[in-house]
């Protein structure tokens, strides 16, 4: 008797005779023997430590409360517009520029922004959920219905998640930012997972309606990550293979949600939607030589994956070849191979894109991690189909399939990290508190260019991010409104740069602007992922305060007497201790806190090797023509001694004292009175072996 043809051949393929496969396609116990189950639970286990490592590592960092990484603060701030009605693709201006990207993501932020409020724990919340519904997906994809047997693919799925999670070190920890590219792996993967049982459905316009809710989410990608458009032409090859007669439905309802949703975004930008997401996009410089690298990388990552994902796909052949058709277990296999084949392009046409990072092979990682562990039930089954007849068949089969998921166990186990060197320590913490105390503390708005919402945080209006300005400026004509004009005219009252931003993309700064402190260690919070992550070389952090360049100059009728602007304690003054240094400083010295206050470039201070030094300069003389003198004073308030002495004829006759505790310098009068018309030297005090004294403008007032 003719057994009934094989139900589960795979589809586009002629179905296998069912003589030739015999007992191979037999239908086989969820778990063929206790020994088997023992088998796929210990393989699995060193893919649930990766898993258990990528866990400790998000939960030890969802809550820091400052930049994981360099742009995620930019993409709050595209939400909090979003949120104000103000849009996000305006002309590109001092206030905002938009990064290159398009709108769901932080229409998200701004949607869940409401109840919740805006914030990083609730950008990276969403890109948790984005892992957690890739998990899912995956779990459901590889362990569907005719995935046989369950152990194996219970075992290929669990391994898979754990090379996604042990790539984790390998992207700098981009899986939980407040960041685009989880939520948009999250809509791709359940796209591409779904569409094959949606198009296979025979519920007549239900399915039509499956397929056109698959055509949908992966058209809406698009809007998650430009690079979602590839994934929309995958799906629809993906209908056309399965049930081609879906593909007028899905094609209908992708062009409706892609192309009627940029339409839609065009007019109401007035073109600055396309403007940003393609033209300036496509604008920037293309590196063919990161690109050939990026295969590279991708590939040979995990050399175990690749090698199981060739090996298979030799296997799968062979079986076609030899039986006329495939085990369905092959299926899934065949899918994410094709997704993997790819997120390569995709992963290596991101990287050569000017101003690209390690984010963009995470679809290939995860991609070809799930054809890794689709592998395993794929070569057990086509084992089986191959040998299963044969004496020892199913031992033969069992080890191809064992050899499989052992390569990607031991990968697995081999890839050891350390979560903690992705996660902020308290350190941090108190020193973004400090800063934004800092920040908070300087009246006026503070323009932060590689970190905007900190200047949300301390109450301050968020302005353009450096990434916008560099988009926009590099290799093209277009320029900033407003931003060199308020850097000329200091309309900020303090720029905060990190160590990494050029002068060149901030022209004129240096004419406008002075740098008036570096900021201490305990107020330099770090950045844990990307650009700035310690594997770059360059950690990215805040370093330096700039002020405004005060004039000067007194304004009539006064005169200036010292201004302080030398850097060196110029012929005529005389010293005592090491306290004042060799002159007058531009920066702020260690310990020592912001100079508000000061004008021109430099100042005097005591600070020279820190607060425990102490010492005097004196002025030479100088006439006493005037009803009065002014001196800007700050530092210590300690009047015994921390001074600035007025001297005539030998004798101290007035001293002045800071008038506040503080490093702010403020204005002190000293009256001339009956010393008017006679010669007078200046004498700056620091006998405070625990206090310190800054001094700037002496001005003679008639």
């Amino acid at each position: 008797m003719t057994a009934p043809a094989a139900p589960d051949s795979a589809p586009g393929l002629p179905a296998a005779p069912a003589a030739t496969l015999g007992l191979a396609l037999r239908r086989r116990p969820a778990w063929s023997s206790a020994a088997e189950l023992v088998l796929w639970i210990a393989v699995a286990l060193p893919a649930l430590y990766q898993i258990g490592l990528l866990i400790e590592a998000i939960a030890g960092r969802v809550g820091y409360p400052y930049d994981l990484e360099w742009m995620e603060g930019g993409l709050l701030h595209h939400a909090l517009r979003i949120r104000l009605g103000q849009g996000i693709y305006v002309p590109p201006s001092a206030d905002f520029v938009p990064y290159l990207y398009t709108p769901l993501y932080p229409a998200l932020l701004a949607l869940f922004g409401g109840p919740f409020g805006v914030s990083y724990a609730l950008g990276r919340a969403i890109s948790i959920i984005g892992l957690v519904g890739i998990a899912a997906t995956s779990i459901a994809s590889l362990a569907s219905a005719h995935a046989r047997p369950l152990g194996a693919t219970l075992a290929g799925a669990t391994l898979a998640l754990g090379l996604f999670a042990a790539s984790y070190p390998f992207v700098e920890g981009w899986y939980d930012l407040v960041r685009a590219d989880t939520f948009f792996l999250f809509m791709v993967t359940a796209g591409i997972a779904g569409l094959p049982h949606w198009a296979r459905s025979d519920d007549g316009v239900a399915g039509h309606g499956k397929v056109a809710a698959g055509a949908a989410l992966l058209a809406l990608a698009f809007f998650c990550k430009q690079t979602g458009v590839l994934y929309v032409g995958l799906g629809g090859l993906i209908v056309l293979v399965v049930n081609w007669r879906r593909s007028l439905t899905y094609a209908a309802m992708a062009g409706f949600i892609g192309l009627g949703g940029s339409w839609m975004l065009e007019r109401a930008t007035g073109g600055w939607f396309w403007t940003y997401v393609s033209e300036i996009h496509r604008a920037h410089d293309f590196n063919m030589d990161r690109f050939r690298a990026a295969f590279g990388h991708i590939l040979w990552h995990f050399p175990a994956e690749t090698l199981v994902i060739a090996a298979t796909l030799v296997l799968v052949a062979v079986t076609a070849w030899r039986r006329g058709g495939m085990p369905a277990a092959a299926r899934p296999f065949l899918l994410w191979t094709s997704a993997y084949a790819l997120s390569i392009v995709v992963g290596a046409i991101g990287y050569g894109t000017e101003f690209a990072h390690f984010n963009a092979y995470i679809p290939a990682l995860l991609h070809g991690a799930l054809a890794a562990g689709a592998a395993v039930p794929t070569a057990l089954a086509c084992s089986r189909s191959l040998w299963g007849e044969r004496p020892h068949g199913e031992l033969v089969a069992l080890a191809c399939g064992a050899a499989a998921a052992i390569a990607l166990a031991l990968t697995c186990g081999l890839a050891r990290w350390q979560p903690r060197q992705y996660i902020p320590s308290a350190t941090d913490v108190a020193a973004g508190d400090r800063l934004i105390r800092r920040i908070k503390a300087i009246e006026g708005n503070v323009w932060i260019p590689s970190h905007p919402w900190y200047a949300q945080l301390a109450d301050k209006a968020p302005q353009v991010h450096l990434m916008g300005i560099r988009d926009v400026t590099t290799r093209q004509t277009r320029t900033v409104e407003r931003l060199d004009d308020q850097i000329r005219q200091q309309a900020y009252a303090a720029i905060v740069l990190d160590n990494r931003d050029t002068s060149f993309e901030l022209p004129g700064l240096a004419s406008s602007y002075h740098r008036a402190l570096v900021l201490p260690d305990g107020e330099r919070p770090r950045v844990y992922t990307g650009a700035g992550h310690a594997r770059s070389g360059n950690l990215l952090v805040p370093e330096t305060i700039w002020l405004p360049i005060a004039p000067d100059a007194p304004p009539a009728p006064g005169k200036l007497v010292f201004d302080f602007e030398s850097a060196s304690w110029s012929e005529g003054w005389s010293q005592t201790g090491n306290a004042w240094g060799a002159g007058p400083v531009a920066t702020a010295l260690p310990g020592e806190d912001l100079a508000l206050g000061a004008t021109g470039l430099r100042f005097a201070t005591s600070m020279h090797g820190g607060d425990t030094t102490t010492g005097s300069v004196t002025s030479p003389a100088f006439p006493l023509d005037g009803a009065k003198l002014t001196l800007q004073i700050g530092g210590g308030a300690a009047p015994d001694t921390l001074r600035v002495e007025l001297w005539v004829d030998g004798k101290r006759v007035r001293v002045a004292n800071a008038p506040a505790p503080g490093d702010e310098l403020r204005s002190v009068t000293i009256g001339l009175g009956d010393l008017r018309g006679r010669t007078g030297r200046l004498t700056l005090v620091d006998a405070d072996p625990a206090g310190h004294l800054s001094v700037d403008d002496v001005v003679i007032w008639p």
